[in-house]
């Protein structure tokens, strides 16, 4: 019920005004479910489903308070309800019908009042800035300057000029112990290697948010060095990663190493305090099949710029088609485990059916010459499952049905199994978050849950965008709220976000630069129902899998960060905001 309308004020008046009344940071190790008020803690569309959370035991009235402590709405809940995944009761405070832009808390009686959360329009640009421009800071190979990075600002470090060639990778004319170059791209998550198969989801996100969004996208000032240069900052951000992902293919023959590494990890040091010999390892189906695929979205995506990039899209649609074709001759050389003393990332996968479906997608699309792609995999190649680095098979299906041109460059009986196969598994999202408690999609906790609410998400907005079913879009932008705040801990999992934020991350950088806040823009893990022995158990306070997570740097397995997890984020982003 509203009763007392406020006046209106701009979206970045909105985030101001409450980025100034949330100075104070309550991160830290507490993992005890409160008995405060859950909200999204950066705010909500003014016409979207608008949700809190109330634990059980407070009042069945709540109220909306303005930063005047007038009280502007009154409602009430709904009946209590046990999460699974948190052991906890709760209640559901709707409020969908106030849409007066302005910065507020709730609260009732029996409760602590939520964090301030905003109400508007476009809310979540700053969200979207910070998460793009995190991946500046994880540029490999050169300076982040004071003038592009602030207090964030370090030297050049890992060039990845004299890379050697790995006896794993050694090939006809490239030997065990040559020399390649292989420089730029990002560091992947909380360490300073390189990863084929990770980079590819990564960049193929950004590139579907730009596809779908394109004037977003142009609206977003990074300030990175390229700003400026009448190519959209996200783009040019995501060249940067691209560009270093063509130097790992095997000129000879087109095979793709799968990662570029030090033979293992290192300690909590700076960039440029590592000098450890770095590597490129062995070739593998799955590095070949996702560069072919990035490269094919790459291609149609910047078409808009061939004058600022003259001959780029030709270049990837060569190293595309090579890919293609190393991994029809070699189809099986599976990246199952690390080669003899090689300890960093695996990214291991054995089941290589939806990287093919994937890559013939795309190679599709970017030609229209379906009969050299297409008649290659067959339905039993697709698996309907939430977009992993390991599982793409979606990621090209909702390419083929971004755009109502590309459904005449399919067979109608495979066009219409690849809508199907989407909606059904939109379809199971739907389902979870209607039977919630805590009004979200997510209801697995593996290892980066989080980025699994973000990814379920853009498949959800896929949907939508299909259907014209609203009320995907509203799961969608569910699955944002609980990573923005609205979850049995209450923390906002993304750095420099929210009041109470994580703080911690196991990341490197963060650790070792000396300066308490990480880099904004960050999305940890999360959550995992089956986290390691990285720290002592006791600190892991609760066995209910929502619960499981401690923002300390030790806890890889909880509060790590991935540039995987960040381009999900900022496709969710894009397709809410």
């Amino acid at each position: 019920m509203k009763i007392h309308p406020i006046k209106t004020l701009s979206a970045a008046a909105l985030i101001a005004t409450l980025a100034a009344g949330c100075s104070s940071n309550t991160g830290g190790t507490s993992q005890t479910p409160s008995e405060r008020i859950k909200a999204d803690q950066i705010g909500y569309n003014a016409k979207s489903v608008k949700i809190a959370i109330v634990p059980d035991g407070a009042s069945d009235d709540f109220q909306i308070v303005d930063i005047q402590d007038n009280v502007v709405y009154k409602g009430k809940t709904s009946a209590a309800a046990k999460w699974w995944a948190s052991g906890t009761s709760v209640k559901q405070a709707d409020f969908s019908d106030f849409d007066q832009p302005g910065v507020y808390t709730i609260r009732c009686d029996g409760a602590e009042k939520s964090y301030p959360f905003a109400i508007g329009d476009n809310i979540y640009t700053d969200l979207a800035i910070a998460a793009t421009k995190s991946f500046y800071f994880a540029r490999s190979g050169v300076e982040i300057t004071q003038e592009h990075g602030g207090k964030y600002a370090r030297p050049a470090a890992h060039p990845d000029t004299q890379v050697k060639v790995h006896k794993s990778a050694a090939g006809p004319k490239r030997k065990e112990g040559d020399i390649i170059s292989s420089p730029g791209g990002w560091y992947d998550a909380g360490d300073y290697n390189k990863y084929i198969v990770n980079s590819s989801i990564t960049v193929w996100e950004m590139l579907n948010a730009v596809e779908l969004h394109p004037d977003f996208a142009k609206s977003l000032n990074l300030n990175i060095p390229e700003s400026g240069n009448n190519i959209p900052d996200i783009v040019d951000e995501l060249l940067f990663n691209l560009r270093w992902m063509i130097t790992m293919q095997d000129p000879a023959d087109g095979g793709v190493y799968h990662k570029l590494t030090a033979l293992g990890f290192n300690g909590m040091i700076m960039p440029q305090d590592d000098h450890d010999e770095r590597y490129v390892i062995k070739k593998s189906t799955a590095a070949a099949l996702d560069l072919a695929a990035t490269c094919a979205k790459a291609y149609r995506v910047l078409k808009p710029y061939d004058a600022e990039l003259p001959g780029l899209r030709d270049s990837l649609m060569k190293v595309a088609d090579k890919a293609w074709d190393w991994a029809q001759k070699n189809p099986t050389v599976l990246y199952d485990r690390n080669p003899e003393g090689v300890m960093t990332g695996q990214y291991d996968d054995i089941h290589v059916r939806d990287e093919f479906s994937w890559a013939a997608i795309e190679l599709t699309i970017a030609t229209g010459n379906s009969k050299r792609y297409m008649t290659k995999i067959a339905k039993d190649d697709f698996e309907f499952a939430t977009p992993a680095w390991d599982s793409t098979s979606v990621m090209g299906v909702m390419s083929a049905l971004n755009k109502p041109e590309y459904k005449d460059l399919f067979d109608a009986e495979m066009y219409d199994f690849m809508k199907g196969g989407l909606i059904k598994l939109a379809d199971q999202y739907l389902n979870d978050y209607q039977r919630s408690p805590y009004a979200t999609p997510l209801a697995a906790f593996p290892w980066g849950s989080n980025s699994v609410a973000a990814n379920q998400g853009i498949v959800l907005a896929a949907a939508y965008r299909i259907t014209g079913n609203t009320k995907y879009l509203e799961a969608a932008q569910a699955d944002l709220h609980y990573i923005l705040g609205r979850n049995p801990l209450d923390y906002c999992y993304v750095t420099g976000f929210g009041v109470k934020t994580v703080k911690d991350v196991h990341d490197r950088r963060s650790v070792a630069d000396g300066i308490e806040a990480p880099v904004p823009g960050y999305l940890c893990g999360g959550p995992n129902a089956t986290a390691r022995g990285d720290i002592a158990d006791s600190l892991y306070k609760y066995n209910t899998p929502a619960m499981r997570y401690c923002d300390i740097n030790s806890s890889y397995t909880t509060n790590e960060i991935a540039i995987n997890w960040n381009a999900a984020l900022i496709g969710l982003v894009f397709d809410v905001n």
